[in-house]
C-alpha cells in the first residue's frame, strides 16, 4: 500500500477504502473481524424464522453544512443506515444513534437534526433503541457527527449481494444520482442553484 497514511482518498468508499480495510483494519482485528466487504453482516439467527438472518450495519455520518437542499444530517444518517441494510434485503428494525457534538452548538440545531432523524426513522418503520452522546471542545467537530447501528432481518431465502450483482442486471434507483452530493457541495461553497 503506497501510503504510510491516512489520506481523504481512504474515506470516498473506492478502491483506496477497500485497500485500507483489507491491508490495515482488518488484519488489525484479526479473527475478531467478521466482515466480508458488504454493507450489512449477515448472521445466520436459530431463534427467528428458519433460514432467516439477522443483518447489522454501522456507519459515521459528518456533513458540512449540517442542513442542505433536500436534506440534512439528521436524515442522512437514518436513511443511510436503513438503506445498508435494505442493500442486503433486510427488513430494517432498529438503529442506534451516537453523537459527537461541538461545544456551543445551539439546541436549536440539535433538535432540529434529531427531529428529522425521528421523522425519517419513522418513515422507515425503525426504531432508535439506544444512543450516546458525547461533546468536544468548540473548533474539534462541525457542530454535529453521528455514528449509526443499524439492524434488520433477511427473510429465508432472500440473497441479496454486492457479490452478487452481473452484467445486465436492472439497477433501481430512487432519485437522480448525485443529487445529493451537489446539493452539499453547492451549498458548502456557496453556490445558489438547485
Amino acid at each position: 500500500m503506497p501510503d504510510k497514511v491516512v489520506t481523504m482518498a481512504h474515506g470516498g468508499g473506492g478502491s483506496r477504502m477497500l485497500d485500507l480495510l483489507e491491508k490495515v483494519v482488518l488484519p488489525a482485528l484479526g479473527e475478531a473481524s467478521l466482515f466480508d466487504a458488504e454493507d450489512a453482516a449477515a448472521l445466520s439467527l436459530p431463534d427467528f424464522a428458519p433460514g432467516s438472518r439477522l443483518a447489522f450495519t454501522t456507519d459515521c455520518f459528518v456533513v458540512k453544512p449540517l442542513f442542505f437542499p433536500g436534506g440534512d444530517i439528521g436524515k442522512l444518517a437514518v436513511c443511510g443506515t436503513v438503506n445498508d441494510l435494505a442493500m442486503r434485503g433486510a427488513r430494517p428494525l432498529f438503529i442506534t444513534l451516537g453523537l459527537i457534538l461541538e461545544e456551543g452548538l445551539s439546541f436549536k440545531v440539535l433538535e432540529r437534526a434529531l427531529e428529522s432523524a425521528g421523522q425519517w426513522a419513522a418513515r422507515a418503520g425503525v426504531r432508535v433503541v439506544a444512543g450516546d452522546t458525547k461533546v468536544v471542545e468548540k473548533g474539534a467537530a462541525d457542530g454535529i457527527y453521528i455514528n449509526t447501528s443499524g439492524v434488520g432481518v433477511i427473510p429465508a431465502g432472500r440473497e441479496m449481494s454486492i457479490r452478487g450483482a452481473r452484467p445486465g442486471d436492472l439497477l433501481l434507483v430512487s432519485g437522480c444520482v448525485g443529487d445529493h452530493e451537489t446539493s452539499v457541495l453547492s451549498r458548502r461553497e456557496g453556490f445558489d442553484f438547485h
